[in-house]
Order: C-alpha cells, then structure tokens, then sequence
C-alpha cells in the first residue's frame, strides 16, 4: 500500500495544483453570497476526481497480472509522462512576458452570476474535460491497480487520492467557512498571483509531474 501512495502521490498533487479549478474555487469564494456556489463547485470537483479514478481504478484491477501487463502499464507512464513534458514546453513559452497582465478568461468573470447547480456542474466539467488530470489519474488508477490490494484497501487508498488532489478547493471553502475576513485578504491576493501566472504554474507542474511518470514508468519494464 505505502508503494502505491508514493507513486500516486506526486499525481494527486498534480492535479490539486491544476490552475483552473483553483482560480474558479478562489473567485467563487470571494463573489457576493458565494458560499452556496463554491461548496457546490467543491462538490461537483471532488464527485468528478472520485468517479474517475473508480471508473479508471476498476479498469486497471482488472487487468490480469501478467508479466505483458506490467510492461504495458509502464509503457502508458511513459507516453503519459512524454506528453506532460509537450504540453509543459508550450505552456512555459505563452507565459506574460515582463509586466504585461494577461485578459481574465471570460468564463471567470461569468462565476459572478453563476448558480449552486451550475457551479457543481462547473466542478465536474473541469475535471471530466482537462486531458491533463486525465493523465494523473490514469497514472494513479494504474499504481492502485497494480498494487493489487484487498477491496477495503483500495478504498482507503481511492479516499487519499481523491482528498489530496481535492484539497486546494475544499481548503479555501473551509477557510471561508471559518475565517471569512482572513480568507478575503488571502485569496484576493491568491486570486490575482493566479490569474498572472497560471501558464507558468501549470508549465512547472507538468513538466516535473511528466518526469516522474516517465520514470516511475521505466520500473514496469
């Protein structure tokens, strides 16, 4: 179990540290009357990590425990990990040069109006639809399935998965929830640091994400 939470562990930071749900969670929080919004979005964000990972987990279990399995896992770590590296090159080299601000995305500034039932929705989409988290969690379904464990087990390691990719958006909820002045001063400045310098965050984490998948992926072989 305790090798599987290594291998998975740099994944479900990836995806915790995914700009897109970070900047929406942030911006809901500090929209007017945006409790309702954001724990819904919270919601729809965990729910859609959880039903990925099961969906992925199962697929991955299943597969028989044979020697050309084993290969094949690796192999998919190691095209996962190649394709993180691509996609972070280009994102280093779209990140704001000097002090140009870059525009707010138009789908931020329509959080300001958005429902409860949309925003779970919202929490969802972001998660179905981002290749990228796709890529962590195919790279986590397959270190839980290959560590073959006992069915409550796997479930124990499913709950820490989904709770550490999930912690960036249940924490500035709980903050909010606690602390709602603090969080206001916090994640405004959160918000904006975000906003400016998300290509650079995302080209960081892919690219270190993609090496560890590429090297966790030549240990299969």
């Amino acid at each position: 179990m305790l090798a599987a939470i290594g291998e998975f562990l740099p994944l479900a930071l990836g995806t915790a540290l995914s700009p897109l749900p970070l900047i929406a969670i942030v911006f809901l929080v500090l929209s007017a009357n945006g409790t309702g919004r954001s724990v819904g979005f919270m919601a729809g964000r965990l729910l859609g990590i959880a039903v990925m990972l099961t969906v992925l987990t199962f697929a991955a279990e299943a597969m028989p425990e044979t020697r050309e399995t084993t290969v094949l896992g690796g192999l998919i770590k190691i095209l996962l990990g190649l394709g993180l590296v691509y996609v972070a090159v280009r994102k280093w080299r779209k990140r704001p040069q000097g002090e140009t601000e870059p525009p707010m995305p138009g789908w931020v500034a329509g959080l300001d109006t958005i429902s409860t039932p949309r925003a779970f929705g919202l929490g969802l989409l972001v998660t179905a639809i981002n290749p990228k988290e796709l890529a962590f969690t195919l790279g986590a379904a397959i270190s839980i399935g290959a560590a073959h464990q006992q069915p409550g087990a796997i479930v124990v390691l499913g709950l820490l998965y989904v709770f550490i990719a999930g912690t960036t958006v249940l924490a500035p909820v709980l903050m909010h929830l606690v602390a709602p002045e603090r969080a206001q001063s916090i994640l405004g400045s959160a918000q904006r640091w975000l906003l400016r310098h998300q290509s650079t965050v995302v080209g960081v984490v892919l690219l270190v994400l993609g090496v560890v998948l590429v090297s966790d992926g030549l240990t299969y072989l």
